[in-house]
């Protein structure tokens, strides 16, 4: 039987923060913050994306608070403010994804997601098209 891959991933700018440890469960297993996003019920990339959309200290409130939902790790009680900081800095960097102010705005030009649907894409390139032809008549 031929190997066949499969992406799992959706936005690959969120792998190094979702595949980032947050500590291990009582049963000795490594937990990402994938698994611990799974183990919540929470959609992982949703999660990661409305992270990195965030200003700073909304996202550091709105991670706290996963993890202090999460009981499977007891690492966590003791030190999940390093570990907020310690996986925040996986995140994309703002121009990636730009950052939120605390008034919901967001600084700069927002560019589209990745993924976009392909029928923008076609529609840019057939203006593209069609401009330089008017420019030429």
């Amino acid at each position: 039987m031929a190997n066949s891959t499969t992406q799992l991933t959706r936005d690959p700018a969120f792998d190094r923060f979702l595949g980032a440890a947050v500590g291990e469960d009582r049963h000795g297993t490594n937990v990402t913050v994938l698994s611990m996003f799974a183990r919540l019920g929470i959609d992982p990339w949703d999660e990661a994306s409305d992270l990195a959309g965030m200003a700073d200290v909304p996202a550091r409130k709105r991670l706290q608070a996963l993890l202090s939902r999460f009981k499977d790790v007891p690492a966590l009680v003791a030190n999940s403010g390093e570990v907020v900081a310690r996986l925040l800095a996986f995140l994309p960097e703002a121009s990636a994804s730009p950052r939120r102010a605390p008034d919901g705005t967001t600084a700069g030009l927002a560019l589209p997601r990745l993924g976009a649907p392909i029928h923008w894409i076609i529609a840019t390139v057939l203006l593209l098209v069609w401009l330089a032809v008017m420019a030429q008549g």
